[in-house]
């Protein structure tokens, strides 16, 4: 399976990871490893901002969550 392949199922850390690899290969690589970097980027770039927006919106939600729990429990303690 191609690299590229396998970055819907990578996680943020892999990703951030292989992302630095190809950087580091982009600089410093043989020339095969230089392109397949250059391809590699600009989905890498494009899958991070994906996944890290999906964690701000979890977190947002998670926050909203608490703050609806916090705001019912202080209720239910004024009721008593």
């Amino acid at each position: 399976m191609a690299i590229i392949d396998r970055i819907p199922e990578l996680s943020l850390k892999e990703l951030e990871n292989l992302q630095a690899n190809a950087v580091r290969l982009q600089e410093s690589g043989s020339a095969a490893q230089q392109k397949q970097a250059e391809e590699l980027l600009p989905l890498l770039s494009t899958a991070l901002e994906e996944r890290r927006a999906e964690k701000t919106a979890a977190q947002v939600e998670t926050r909203r969550a608490n703050t609806e729990k916090r705001a019912s429990a202080r209720k239910k303690a004024k009721a008593n």
